[in-house]
């Protein structure tokens, strides 16, 4: 029998052959490549199988991968392997799906030697049409790649630093994402007569101004009834196959003890009773200091996707105006400049790590005051 042909028996009891050609290295990953294939019901058919294939490749009709020029996404599929080597899985997860819905998409089959600005500008058109807010980051990686493939020798220059950038569009939409003081107490009254659970996290959010991904990450360690404080410390994140895990804040900016009003507090007090009863008659222990705040009906991590549905839910149910869960953060952000909270607080309290962030938000809402002011003045003339 020949030496690169093998017999095998399957689970069903039958006797099948099979070969493995080595093919020889691949000089772009330097990993040994070979070509498997099974099922023939006789030796005679896997050598003639093997033949066609060795004749193939003399005649260079059969290029195997070792000696085929490389794509973008040959050089992609070796980067991403040291990468996820030095980030967080929940940063892995985005730069994969930035890859995977639109940078190899438009560059991933064009060969490494003829990749050149005017596909890469192309590539970029496309970006902007279909994520005029995000493209800059697709534009980002794809350079970082192509730096890695000249580190390696395979590149000689960066088409996509060459590239022109289509200027941002500009946002004329009006920035309302926030409750007033009032559209806020209507909110929170209507939320606490749909359900307690829901309220006490829109109460928590407008009043601490924490992230919401930071909200469901909440112990009941992280809650000091005695000294009225709230520590963040940690965060939920998305990791591969959509898997949620606690994720230590990005920043030292993130982590940060927040004081409380008593009133929160005791709502929160509340609500780790009557959640301890519902969790007990699901059957499950919530005396402990370690369960979440915010713990699902199996006691562990909410997805970060439901918060949008209770508010989405709330706002339906009583016809309110709807703002993004994070809108509840730029509510409580605009009542601190409201009540001419120094800038450097709000920023401290927001756990932004540069006063830019907080002046962008300072900007939108300051300049919706403003006109709130005019119509106030013009109303009061008219009196």
């Amino acid at each position: 029998m020949n030496k690169n042909i093998k017999k095998y028996v399957t689970k069903s009891g039958k006797t099948r052959y099979m070969f493995r050609l080595y093919l020889g290295k691949s000089s772009l990953t330097g990993e040994s490549e070979t070509i498997a294939k099974r099922g023939f019901k006789t030796e005679k058919e896997a050598e003639n199988a093997l033949l066609t294939l060795r004749l193939k490749i003399n005649k260079g009709e059969y290029v195997p991968a070792s000696k085929r020029k490389p794509r973008l996404s040959d050089l992609y599929n070796m980067w991403i392997k040291l990468y996820r080597k030095t980030v967080g899985e929940s940063t892995l997860v985005v730069t994969e799906r930035y890859f995977k819905l639109h940078i190899l998409k438009q560059l991933g089959n064009i060969y490494l030697d003829k990749l050149n600005v005017l596909e890469c500008q192309k590539a970029v058109n496309v970006w902007y049409d279909v994520a005029p807010v995000t493209f800059k980051r697709f534009v980002f990686y794809a350079s970082k790649l192509i730096r890695y493939g000249i580190d390696l020798g395979l590149m000689k220059d960066n088409p996509m630093s060459k590239v022109v950038l289509p200027k941002k569009k500009r946002d004329t939409k009006k920035f309302d994402s926030f409750y007033t003081k009032d559209e806020l107490n209507i909110f929170l009254k209507d939320a606490k007569q749909y359900n307690f659970r829901y309220f006490v996290f829109f109460r928590v959010l407008a009043y601490s101004g924490m992230r919401k991904a930071e909200c469901l990450a909440l112990n009941w360690s992280d809650v000091d009834f005695l000294h009225n404080t709230i520590n963040i410390n940690k965060s939920i994140a998305t990791g591969e196959h959509n898997r949620l895990y606690l994720s230590p804040c990005k920043t030292k900016d993130s982590v940060r003890v927040l004081d409380m009003d008593s009133q929160t507090m005791n709502y929160l007090k509340e609500w780790r009773m009557k959640q301890r009863k519902e969790m007990f008659k699901l059957g499950l222990n919530f005396l402990g200091d370690d369960n979440l705040v915010f713990a699902n009906t199996k006691g562990k991590l909410t997805v970060l996707s439901k918060p949008q549905r209770w508010d989405k839910a709330i706002c339906k149910k009583f016809g309110l105006r709807y703002i993004k869960v994070h809108g509840f953060r730029h509510t409580h952000a605009s009542l601190l400049f409201e009540a001419n909270t120094p800038l450097q607080d709000v920023k401290e309290r927001l756990g932004h790590s540069d006063i830019k962030t907080t002046m962008n938000v300072y900007t939108h809402v300051t300049k919706f005051q403003a006109k709130k002011t005019a119509l106030n003045f013009a109303k009061y003339m008219e009196s």
